[in-house]
């Protein structure tokens, strides 16, 4: 009688040996992978094929093929890469400028004259005159218009009162006399702006926004502030101004017996930071953006120092032989004696007829000689 098993044996399962040929490739998979990003560096491409040179082979190469090649040895050596970058160089810049301006004769509205009654006693005093100049944003950083640039609705630069309201309809009004209109603005000197966004201010070596007796400085090489300035030149153009100024597009020169010997921008360079590179730089940009300013607009500009009439002055790296390539006049704060010799500097880079019409006196009080035959801005100052 057959024995009957108290339990009943399980059968075997045949153990599957599929997962080693699977480890294997992906191993050499990855090994692949490994070899071909570590081996990228002793690349030699040439223009028949591309061959792999490895240091430890001592002048064999493995070719595109993967055998060796056995040509010439390749030596290979290490080399520390270094890049460096020229300061710009602005003798190459093409002209720009509108030469066919004609002359400007104006009389000077500091911001606080802008009322009715006082620009119209101005343009009844334009008899030699056809102009007014009239300034538009001071140094304090109040503009004299409600603007919609993106920096003044950003930061609450342009507040209403009784000018912004009333600036289109005093413009309007002059306009009808047919006077000449051009708008002065502070560029880099700015009371509002840096103290609402620092990453606009121009700072010290201890990073404190920059300020002297002349106000608070921007960095002339933020784009912010290059992009302000064209935004208010185009809403000007729109008010019916005929002309725009550009004022206080300078660098400040520091004075070493307060400590100040460098300054710290907020931009990244490629260069090492100039006053030239950011006061030609922002020139060179406002310039260009507005070259396709409505015909019979002009763009113009300030230079204050005898040196940058005739080259470039390092101290507040303007440059008015450049300028003239670029703006349409360049306005000069100067006297009546002294206006000749200015004459004479810039005639060096413009001819002498030009001169008259594109290089305008900023005086006080006393018109230079012939105040009919050339361009000049008279500023009313009690003496």
């Amino acid at each position: 009688m057959a024995r009957n098993a108290e339990f009943y044996k399980g059968s075997k399962k045949r153990k599957s040996h599929y997962y080693v040929p699977v480890a294997v490739a992906v191993a050499l998979i990855a090994l692949l992978v490994v070899l071909f990003y570590s081996m990228q560096k002793y690349a030699v491409i040439t223009k028949d094929d591309v061959k792999v040179v490895l240091p430890f082979l001592e002048g064999e190469s493995v070719s595109s093929s993967g055998g060796a090649s056995g040509e010439e040895e390749v030596t290979l050596e290490y080399t520390t890469a270094k890049i460096s970058f020229d300061q710009p160089d602005y003798s190459s810049i093409q002209p720009i400028a509108r030469t066919d301006v004609k002359a400007v004769r104006a009389i000077y509205v500091p911001h606080e004259n802008i009322t009715l009654d006082k620009l119209e006693e101005y343009a009844a005093r334009l008899q030699t005159g056809n102009a007014l100049m009239i300034e538009m944003k001071p140094r304090s950083g109040n503009l004299m218009w409600y603007s919609h640039s993106r920096a003044a609705e950003g930061y609450g630069l342009s507040i209403e009162n009784e000018v912004t309201n009333s600036i289109q309809r005093y413009v309007d009004m002059l306009k009808e006399k047919n006077v000449y209109l051009v708008a002065k603005i502070s560029c880099c000197v700015d009371e509002r702006y840096p103290a609402y966004s620092t990453l606009v201010a121009l700072k010290t070596a201890s990073g404190m926004n920059y300020y002297d007796e002349t106000g608070m400085w921007l960095d002339p090489y933020s784009q912010k502030v290059r992009d302000y300035v064209v935004e208010m030149a185009l809403e000007l153009y729109d008010i019916g101004f005929d002309e725009v100024v550009l004022a206080d597009l300078r660098h400040p020169v520091p004075d070493p017996e307060k400590g100040e010997v460098e300054f710290l921008y907020n931009a990244e360079m490629s260069t090492t930071p100039s006053t030239e590179g950011g006061i030609c730089g922002f020139a060179v940009t406002v310039a260009q953006r507005l070259a396709d300013r409505p015909e019979g607009k002009a763009l113009s500009i300030y230079s204050y120092t005898p040196v940058s009439l005739v080259k470039t002055d390092k101290g507040t790296g303007q440059n008015t032989p450049l300028f003239f390539k670029l703006f349409d006049r360049v306005y000069y704060e100067t006297d009546r004696g002294t206006y000749t010799y200015n004459l004479q500097d810039v005639t060096h880079s413009i001819s002498e007829a030009d001169a008259a019409r594109r290089f305008v006196p900023v005086v006080v009080n006393y018109l230079p000689d012939n105040p009919d035959k050339i361009s000049w801005v008279l500023i009313d100052q009690e003496e």
